[in-house]
């Protein structure tokens, strides 16, 4: 009987280690005195740079875009010269440019291009000096269509989306309020944004519960960062689950002692 009692006290003690879900739902944790980046002015100022795997939309014009603001005119000569251009597939519309792992992408007549690390505005001055040897006066247009970030609300729901950049260096606040802003299960004290550079993995914590964290929301946000809201500390909850689930266990594990007992008479 002693033998029955001990595999009983030590399968009790097991579980209520192992059902133990206290927090467990957090993610990226830091070390309690860990130093972050600093979110710095020059963050708010800092241009969306291209980078692998971005799909960028190429709009090429000549006679410095002449024809892209005459083709709603009522000479058809520019409209009609802009389609041809558009059914070529280098004027507007003209498809979609992947930036392969080794930093380049094709565009038509100059090959291989590497505009990683360039900005839409530099990217596009850079072109249009290539593009000059073949047109007069090139004009071009270049998007990004898929930027995006990663944000997670840390919640109990467990809740993550993955917000598209849809507007040229958005900011925390603008990713924010994209996503329905701060629930009242999360902090807006402790908000991680991580992003990785050219010199490696870098952790930021911003602070929006104070007007003094302004700056740190204007904070331009770059394509795969991940953004984590950290969650409020909810121990009273989260201990009523973990103990209603032990007592629902040891009913259950009541029961069959009982059995067992009862067959063993």
């Amino acid at each position: 009987m002693k033998l029955k009692n001990y595999f009983f006290i030590i399968t009790l003690l097991i579980f209520l280690v192992e059902s133990c879900t206290i927090n467990s739902n957090r993610m990226l944790r830091t070390p309690r005195n860990y130093e972050f980046d600093k979110i710095e002015t020059e963050l708010s100022q800092i241009e969306y740079k291209i980078d692998l795997n971005d799909q960028l939309t190429f709009q090429l014009y000549t006679n410095n875009g002449f024809q892209l603001i005459d083709m709603f005119g009522d000479d058809g000569a520019g409209g009609a010269n802009t389609q041809r251009m558009m059914q070529a597939g280098v004027g507007a519309g003209g498809g979609l440019y992947i930036v392969r792992i080794d930093s380049l992408m094709e565009f038509p007549i100059i090959g291989d291009i590497n505009l990683v690390g360039k900005t839409i505005k530099e990217a596009e001055l850079y072109l249009e000096n290539i593009f000059s040897e073949f047109y007069v006066d090139p004009f071009i247009v270049l998007g990004v269509s898929t930027r995006r970030v990663f944000l997670f609300s840390g919640s109990s729901g467990g809740e993550a989306t993955v917000l598209p950049l849809t507007y040229n260096n958005m900011t925390l606040f603008e990713v924010l309020a994209s996503s329905g802003g701060i629930s009242a299960s999360n902090s807006s004290k402790k908000i991680k944004i991580i992003r990785k550079t050219k010199d490696g993995i870098k952790i930021f914590k911003a602070d929006l519960s104070t007007i003094e964290g302004i700056n740190q929301g204007n904070m331009i946000m770059q394509s795969h960062d991940i953004i984590y809201i950290t969650p409020n500390f909810n121990l009273g909850s989260e201990i009523i689950q973990d103990v209603n689930s032990v007592f629902s266990f040891i009913s259950t594990l009541s029961l069959v002692w009982l059995s067992i007992n009862q067959l063993n008479q």
